[in-house]
């Protein structure tokens, strides 16, 4: 049943830490360019559950906000954003539902009622058909850091980071996804899940996997906020980032390898605690000759990072990604070793009458 409007916007003056995207709106097919993406991010970090209680809000950015917080020139807000904003508001989206037969089947809805930008103020009113997607998230939900996402400009490289962060917490495993349905949430496939006319090039399994997926990575390896979050892994067959499965000769399913950092432990520095740990740590490897934790890598990455040493973080980060995936091994070559012995005491009680 449809909503009424409630009469009076939400204008919040401070820009949130997170936007807190449920997991059918991450998993939905969502086609936007970072314009589109960046406004649709303001208003879902501004969302609460508790504005939906009575009425459909809407929300309402000033010019100073949105200047501010798009680092736009303030004298060009409205001609910037204005054709973003139009087609946002007849942009539609694609929910994945279960079918009847266990098909995957997607329902596409608009993402607005409205979005107008008049005497300096945008405002936007999300759709009531969707309010379940937009503050359900018994399902789970992306924890997407706001500032980072809105500095990201890459749009491909914008819906990788949204879809990571999806698995931020602990419990939320990576899983292997299938290329045809990666290929509809970075927003290639239209309704009928064929490729779009305009996107007809990523056909071509190569060039997806080197626009969407590889040159993506790069880009996140190498923002400079993205990369003191999480750290890519090197596969067994040496892809940075990711591992394949394949059917043949045919790429079938990709699984993303990553590793979030721990939030803390050097999120607050200062120029003598940088080379304190700096000096602490490579006292400890040279003097006392002991091999540095992960969490002590990952406070010498932080350190290098903040005093400028790129190339000295880049060589820890390698450390970093090699210990992750020896640990990886490991633990797969245990369970295997478990999985063995339990077999052979299976076999030794077959005649035991439980």
């Amino acid at each position: 049943m449809e909503k009424k409007l409630n009469p009076n916007p939400i204008s919040r003056s401070n820009l949130p830490k997170h936007i807190k995207q449920g997991h059918k709106l991450v998993f939905s097919r969502k086609d936007l360019s970072q314009r589109e993406a960046d406004l649709f991010a303001l208003m879902m970090a501004q969302m609460k559950d508790s504005d939906w209680e009575k009425s459909t809000p809407q929300y309402n950015f000033t010019a100073s906000q949105l200047s501010e917080w798009l680092n736009i020139n303030s004298k060009h807000v409205g001609s910037i954003l204005s054709p973003a904003a139009e087609r946002l508001s007849s942009y539609k989206i694609g929910i994945k539902v279960e079918g009847s037969a266990g098909d995957l089947e997607f329902d596409y809805k608009p993402l607005f009622k409205n979005i107008k930008y008049k005497k300096g103020v945008l405002t936007m009113v999300p759709n009531d058909m969707l309010e379940s997607e937009y503050i359900e998230y018994k399902q789970g939900f992306a924890l997407i850091t706001t500032k980072t996402y809105l500095d990201i400009k890459q749009e491909y490289a914008k819906r990788l980071y949204e879809i990571l962060s999806r698995f931020k917490k602990g419990g939320y495993e990576m899983h292997y996804i299938y290329i045809d349905e990666l290929k509809g949430l970075f927003g290639l496939l239209d309704e009928s899940g064929r490729l779009k006319k305009n996107k007809s090039s990523f056909k071509n399994n190569g060039v997806f996997m080197k626009r969407c997926i590889r040159d993506s990575i790069e880009i996140l390896r190498y923002h400079p906020i993205a990369q003191k979050e999480f750290l890519f892994l090197e596969s067994d067959s040496n892809e940075m980032g990711y591992e394949l499965k394949t059917q043949g000769k045919r790429i079938s399913q990709i699984k993303f390898l990553i590793r979030w950092l721990n939030k803390g432990t050097t999120e607050e520095l200062n120029n003598h605690e940088a080379l304190k740990t700096i000096k602490e740590l490579i006292s400890k490897q040279l003097i006392q000759k002991e091999k540095l934790s992960t969490e002590e890598l990952t406070k010498l990455m932080f350190s290098y990072q903040y005093l400028g040493q790129d190339e000295e973080a880049k060589k820890v980060e390698r450390a970093l990604t090699t210990n992750t995936t020896k640990s990886k091994s490991i633990e797969i070559e245990k369970e295997k070793k478990l999985r063995d012995e339990v077999d052979a005491l299976i076999e030794l009680t077959k005649d035991i009458d439980y």
